[in-house]
């Protein structure tokens, strides 16, 4: 009887579910079949795409910029996300303490996320023009810079511009999971540690870090996909440039796609990147798994 009741209620849970994964398919499944069979035309706008083979991989492979933007992607996501994991920690700890003024503080630390990424991503160009930029202005008036940076414009200063927006941006993103984490330890900890000597660097490392490793671990994985992914703060900065200075593998494909007017190759760009999102995505799912 009982086995009968499992089974009863294994078939009812996979009838519930598949109209979710239709929907699923439908929105999500095909198109990337889809986009994964035109990686293998010569598909342009308006032409009947014809199958090519591996043509569009062997040539991206062999093309110097797709391994310079390759490069700049994994150092976009690197620097962006290990500065928002550090910092965002060091915030987290400091909001995490009782002081006047905290929630003021903490409202202040949320605006770079409430605000849309278009809004914020025009502002901070309009701040790093070279010209009349308040950047520059500040850093000239003070007389910490002698002629302007070329923020957008400047072949090494380009990438980490689009690298500091992004840490500004995503920052509230680790300071308030890390604090929802922070929250979930018990003080006696620290009050047994206090007792038995250990200093706060110690406890920091001791206790600290390694009760809210499994919100660390999770908020970074998520963090890496979503910066990996990233589109509309780098094009609507830089807009990749210049001489692809500051491109990631998202604006390279649309560069590719609609400028150079080679969908099938665009594509080809883009399923390129699959297999590494693939393991962000597994070793996030085992992690979240192995946490429950």
């Amino acid at each position: 009887m009982g086995q009968l009741s499992r089974k009863y209620d294994r078939t009812l849970g996979y009838l519930l579910i598949l109209p979710v994964a239709f929907v699923i398919f439908v929105v999500i499944g095909f198109p990337f079949i889809n986009a994964i069979y035109l990686s293998f035309t010569d598909k342009v706008v308006g032409v009947e795409p014809k199958f090519i083979g591996f043509d569009n991989y062997l040539h991206i492979f062999t093309d110097r910029e797709y391994w310079k933007v390759l490069k700049n992607t994994f150092i976009y996501m690197i620097f962006s996300v290990g500065f928002k994991l550090v910092v965002g920690l060091m915030l987290a700890v400091v909001v995490n303490e009782t002081f006047f003024g905290r929630g003021i503080f903490r409202m202040i630390l949320l605006i770079p996320w409430a605000l849309s990424g278009m809004v914020a991503a025009i502002t901070w160009r309009w701040m790093y023009d070279d010209t009349y930029g308040i950047i520059n202005s500040l850093l000239l008036r003070f007389h910490l810079i002698d002629t302007p940076i070329l923020w957008t414009s400047g072949l090494h200063m380009a990438l980490v511009s689009v690298i500091i927006v992004n840490i500004w941006k995503g920052l509230p993103f680790f300071i308030f999971s890390l604090l929802g984490g922070l929250q979930t330890i018990d003080s006696q900890m620290y009050e047994a540690a206090t007792i038995d000597g250990a200093g706060w660097v110690r406890q920091f490392f001791a206790i600290t870090v390694p009760s809210i490793m499994p919100v660390i671990t999770i908020t970074t994985l998520l963090s890496c996909i979503w910066t990996f992914n990233n589109f509309e703060s780098v094009y609507l900065i830089t807009g990749g440039g210049p001489l692809n200075a500051s491109a990631i593998m998202s604006t390279y494909t649309y560069e590719v796609a609609f400028q150079q007017n080679l969908m099938g190759r665009a594509l080809a760009v883009a399923g390129s990147v699959v297999p590494i999102l693939v393991i962000m995505i597994v070793v996030s799912m085992r992690k979240m798994k192995a946490d429950d």
